[in-house]
């Protein structure tokens, strides 16, 4: 037994130090033709032992520790690495593959997948590892710039809602009509947000589809362009378990604007604007008259008009003899030594006169002997850093039958504004399963719980002065008043432990008098904090397929996509301050969408000789179902808690949805066909074929449409004429492309039918018990059977290319005109409207788009590649119904800025565009600022001379149609002012290597086109107004007769149009039009990956650290601005919004 024991122990050691034993290991490595590969990497897993091979590829190790249970890895720029065990082998031959190169990459298009060489079609893609790299809740934020022709919008920087995305312009009458269709895992999404629903790192690729070779198989949906989601799946190989977590700072973005917030810049230009007031007002009112002022017949001298505004800094509204509370306010930061206050005005409007000492002395500066007591402006507490958290795990691995994809995601994405946030947390399982050889079937199921907290303004994203709007306070208030209340030694004063907040007259002490309420007498702090616009979501989507296959070259595949979204919208305005201050106010809705769709499909593929085909027959049905229950009250019991249980109120409930519910249904049915053919990897062709037919139209000619496509493209460098090439072209290929597509987003559910409304009213009375007194009922618009697809005919013609296996690029034109586009066409007012829509305009879109990748850098321990794509587009109206155009504007007629529903944006309710036959479609038509009359300070403004001013004898030394300058704003007159579309838009993308350290850059510009600012023109730049929120821009930039270089008009205080910016609602002048120029930092990050063979004992295959910056920066023509906003020009864009923010965040990748 003892000779046994021992044996079995030197039998161990043997084997243990057969595994520990050192060997030598040589051979050769070689690409697939049998070449010889020099300097390849040859190292041994796990240590930091290795070579490279020589000039004929071989290479020696020597003592290889491990002995035969070493891994060897191979690896080489431009070639897949190899992993072999060593084993019982001393030589060791290898043959690497090349990477798949970028035109043999197989890309994602309609119904199925292609390699990117074989296309006839303009795609572009988006690399997954891009999308993650950044901190965004919703992926539309990161397809700006990422891809040419595509454009990103949002009104505002709500944190869990989509952007609109517009692909190469717009194709269509309407904003809300021109949205480009995104399908999600083959099935077109429907539902509001869909992109806020999928984790960011499920997403394996996004391909953007653009012309009519790629999304005519998506029929009546695809003529605005598609953007395709594929999320990911499982690869064979070994499990692979990655956990991300990740924390940073959300804070405000830079678009702050620059305003006079300094309390001594706003007292100094309020003493300007008094003094200009009261010396060169007409007729003692303190402001101008018939379009002139007593410039050169001043009221009073140089001294006493200082003296004056010295003295009467809070009391002067525009008489010399009647004093009364300002537009400052009686808003006293400083304590002036020896300043007396002497009473004026009575009751709540009651103010001071100084004297003794001044705030602001005769020489229009700050008193230095005044003390600075307290600036508590709003900015400081409204704006704040808050807290971000994102932590994603998931598994993947699979083997030669199945595969599998698991992901768990939670995301706390609070905005910089209290009462704004987003918290999301999904799930995702996606398994795939081939059982037979003739059967896969597999499923992907995601599941995500949404949690979306926006502002509870009444008038939603783009609320303008509504009291809940945040941003009235930080970019419209008076920059005096304070957010604290303050006492007469400036000290905060408190109340319950805690700093009141300034709210009603006199909160704040002040020696003039009471100081003014904040902004609609409201907390803004505890209105944030209470009131709610809640919206909790819960959705549901399945993909589920099988593939059958029938024969060797035949294939079924049928799919089945189920979506349920279920969500509850809670809102509530507390009574205690605020919008519904007194009653409070509550609102309920829930909301239930169904999506059903269903596909058969049907692939024959068949490769023989140099022949390659390719054909699909499908059927797909679609079926979408919408419920809605609402329900609202008012007059809350106990403050702040909010339940249905806490109001009583009937028959009322602030603005919110009345109680009541409705539904809305819509079904498609389509058969769709495709086929390729290929010859001799040289020459392509293509066509596609879709028969769609919807529910939305009444008549049965009307319900079904035809859309198709012909492709074709020929790769040059495959012909022999160009072998003389093959050292530097690696390819070269034309391609074009031609069809009908359709597009039926403008078209409502029951466009065609007549629909009638009906309801009650109720008695409201204390005893009301919700009887109807009356009913109600209301025919709807007239019917508009009529109303068919709109056909878009596509046109495009692209060049693909690559150079020296570095250069990859894409030219393309394209040509869209829509045939038929839907129009508000004039009827008769008999008919009970003046307008009806019909399909009887024609637009046409037409640009070019590039896009270049190039690779500087390819070597083992440095890679640096950079992409960078533009684009350039117009749109120009072909056509319009009779009845539309004006004679006195030449056939030419004028139109408003119409709303896009998805990126937040209203309408405008003034003349914004000069639209006509071959006009640019959003050609803008405002008045013109023409600086300053120097002989009396006011604004010009330009004004195109007539024969009508010559028979009144005006401008009678100037020719018709000539240009005048004139302070009589009446008689302004619009000019054409250039096109809001940009010259160019496009994005450039840089990644660096150095052995461990990486660095990614993603950048976004436009160049070109228009902006109005809103904020500007209705707020910052009305100099009279010195109660409101300033531009920085008018210090020592007023006119003045010692500054007639200035830019902007004399300051008087109260001269309502004396800015030149404004004259009256919606009668802007281009004073804030703005270039729409920008360049934009979208994302920077760094990141470390730790070396291997300190993480090899904890079993960990890699751990990288990284910070990154999101929207880091933001390059504009103007401070405050930020062009993405809107699309056309600024003007469907309220005053006081809601800027997006920048994200500072660090990270870690794990995986085991």
């Amino acid at each position: 037994m003892r000779q046994k024991v021992i044996l079995c122990i030197l039998l161990c050691l043997t084997m243990a130090l057969e595994g520990f034993s050192q060997v030598s290991v040589s051979g050769k490595v070689s690409d697939d033709t049998g070449v010889g590969l020099p300097g390849v990497n040859v190292i041994v897993k796990g240590t930091m032992m290795g070579t490279l091979t020589d000039s004929n590829g071989s290479y020696v190790l020597q003592n290889v520790p491990g002995g035969s249970k070493a891994v060897l890895v191979y690896s080489f720029v431009g070639f897949d690495s190899q992993e072999v065990l060593v084993g019982n082998q001393t030589v060791i031959n290898v043959i690497l593959k090349e990477e798949v190169s970028e035109i043999d990459e197989v890309v994602v298009v309609a119904y199925g997948t292609s390699r990117k060489k074989d296309l006839t079609g303009s795609i572009s893609t988006v690399d997954g590892n891009l999308i993650a790299k950044q901190a965004n809740s919703t992926i539309t934020r990161a397809l700006e710039g990422a891809v040419p022709g595509l454009q990103v919008a949002a009104v505002d920087g709500q944190p869990g809602l989509d952007m609109g995305i517009r692909l190469r312009g717009i194709g269509t009458a309407s904003q809300n009509n021109s949205n480009a269709l995104v399908v999600i895992d083959g099935v077109p999404a429907q539902h509001d947000n869909p992109l806020s629903t999928i984790n960011a790192k499920d997403i394996e690729s996004v391909t953007v589809l653009k012309d009519a070779s790629s999304t005519a198989l998506y029929g009546s949906r695809g003529a605005n362009g598609v953007v395709v989601i594929t999320t990911k799946k499982g690869k064979s190989g070994d499990a692979k378990i990655s956990f991300e977590g990740r924390w940073g700072v959300n804070q405000v973005g830079p678009y702050q604007y620059d305003k006079i917030n300094k309390p001594e810049d706003i007292y100094e230009f309020a003493w300007l604007a008094i003094y200009n007031s009261v010396r060169y007002g007409v007729d003692g009112s303190g402001i101008s008259k018939n379009y002139t002022t007593n410039l050169k017949n001043p009221n009073m001298s140089h001294e006493d008009a200082a003296t004056f505004a010295s003295s009467h800094l809070f009391d002067y509204t525009g008489s010399t003899t009647k004093f009364t509370r300002n537009a400052l306010g009686n808003w006293m930061l400083y304590n002036v030594p020896g300043a007396v206050y002497t009473p004026t005005g009575s009751g709540a409007t009651a103010s001071a006169t100084m004297s003794g000492a001044y705030l602001v002395n005769t020489d229009g500066q700050l008193n230095p002997d005044a003390e600075l007591l307290y600036n508590d402006y709003y900015d400081k507490y409204v704006l704040e850093n808050r807290f971000r958290q994102e932590y994603n795990l998931s598994a993947r691995g699979g083997n030669d039958k199945t595969d599998y994809f698991f992901s768990l995601g939670y995301l706390e994405d609070p905005s910089y504004i209290r009462g704004s946030q987003f918290g999301r947390y999904s799930g995702r399982a996606n398994v795939n399963a081939q059982l037979y050889d003739w059967i896969k079937v597999g499923t992907n199921v995601a599941y995500s719980w949404r949690e979306t907290q926006s502002s509870a303004t009444r008038y939603g994203r783009n609320p303008g002065s509504a009291t809940a709007n945040p941003f009235r306070y930080i970019n419209g208030h008076n920059q005096l008043t304070q957010l604290y209340a303050h006492d007469k030694n400036g000290n905060y004063i408190y109340e319950n432990g805690e700093k009141k907040v300034h709210v009603f007259a006199g909160d704040t002490y002040s020696p003039l008098g009471l100081t003014t309420t904040s902004y609609g007498s409201t907390n803004i702090l505890y209105m944030l904090d209470t009131d709610k616009d809640i919206r909790k979501s819960s959705d549901i989507v399945t993909r589920s397929y099988a593939e059958i296959k029938l024969m060797k070259d035949l294939l079924f595949t049928t799919n089945l996509g189920l979506e349920k979204y279920h969500e509850t919208r809670t809102r509530y305005w507390n009574s205690k301050t605020g919008q519904a201050a007194g009653t409070g106010a509550f609102g309920k809705s829930y909301q239930n969408v169904t999506i059903l769709n269903t596909q058969q499909l049907l692939n024959y593929t068949r490769a023989f000789d140099k022949h390659q085909v390719n054909a699909m027959a499908g059927h797909e049905f679609n079926k979408y179902f919408l419920e809605n229950l609402n329900y609202n009250s008012a007059y809350e019991l106990i403050p702040g808690f909010v339940s249905f249980a806490n109001f009583v109120g009937r028959y009322t409930g602030g603005t919110f949805s009345s109680p009541g519910g409705s539904e809305a249904k819509n079904a498609m049915e389509s058969y769709l066909g495709r086929v390729n053919y290929i010859f001799d990897e040289r020459y392509y062709a293509e066509a596609s074929l879709r028969y769609d037919g919807s529910s939305k139209f009444k008549k049965a000619e009307n319900r079904w449409g035809t859309f198709w496509s012909l492709g074709g493209g020929w790769r040059i460098t495959g012909e022999s004429f160009m072998e003389g090439t093959k050292g530097w072209l690696d390819n070269l290929k034309l391609r074009a492309s031609y069809g009908v597509i359709g597009n039926q987003n403008g078209i409502g559910n029951y466009s065609g039918y007549l629909t009638w409304g009906y309801g009650a009213t109720y008695a409201q009375t204390t005893a009301g018990n919700g009887i109807p007194a009356s009913l109600t009922l209301s025919q709807g618009s007239f019917p508009n059977d009529e109303l068919t697809w709109e056909n878009t005919h596509t046109f495009d013609a692209g060049l693909d290319f690559s150079l020296f296996k570095r250069v990859y690029g894409t030219i393309d034109f394209y040509n869209k005109l829509n045939v038929n586009a839907m129009w508000d066409q004039p009827i008769a007012l008999s008919l009970g409207q003046a307008s009806l829509l019909r399909n009887s305009a024609k637009i046409q879109n037409r640009g070019i788009e590039l896009e270049v990748n190039v690779d500087i850098i390819k070597k083992k321990d440095v890679f640096w590649t950079v992409a960078l794509n533009g684009s350039h587009f117009t749109t120009v109206l072909k056509k319009v119904p009779p009845g539309v155009g004006s004679a006195a504007l030449d056939g030419n007629w004028t139109a408003t800025a119409d709303a896009w529903a998805i990126a937040g944006s209203g309408t405008s309710s003034g003349v914004t565009y000069l639209r006509g036959i071959d006009k640019d479609y959003y050609n803008l038509y405002i008045f013109k600022y023409a600086g300053v009359d120097e002989n009396s300070g006011l604004p010009l403004f330009y004004h195109k001379v007539t024969e009508e001013d010559h028979t009144k004898n005006l401008f009678k030394e100037m020719p018709v149609g000539s240009d005048a300058k004139t302070t009589n704003y009446s008689i302004a007159s619009r000019y054409e002012v250039g096109s809001a579309i940009p010259d160019w838009i496009g994005g450039f993308t840089t990644t660096f290597r150095y052995k461990n350290f990486d660095f990614t850059g993603m950048l976004a510009y436009q160049l070109g086109g228009k902006f109005y600012s809103t904020e500007y023109g209705n707020g910052m730049y009305r100099s009279d107004a010195i109660g409101g929120t300033l531009s920085a821009e008018l210090i020592g930039n007023t006119w003045t007769p010692d500054n007639t270089n200035a830019k902007f008009p004399m300051a008087m205080y109260g001269n309502t149009y004396g800015d030149g910016s404004t004259f009256g609602s919606w009668l802007y002048t281009d004073m804030a039009l703005f270039n729409a120029s920008y360049l934009n930092v979208k994302n920077l990050t760094l990141g470390y990956n730790l070396p291997e063979v300190l993480l090899q004992k904890y079993k960990i295959s890699n751990l990288r650290l990284y910070v990154s910056a999101d929207n880091l920066y933001m390059l504009t023509s103007h401070s405050g601005i930020d062009p993405r906003m809107s699309l056309v020009g600024g003007f469907d864009v309220g005053a006081y919004a809601y800027p997006s923010m920048r994200t500072i965040s660090f990270g870690v990748n794990l995986d085991f």
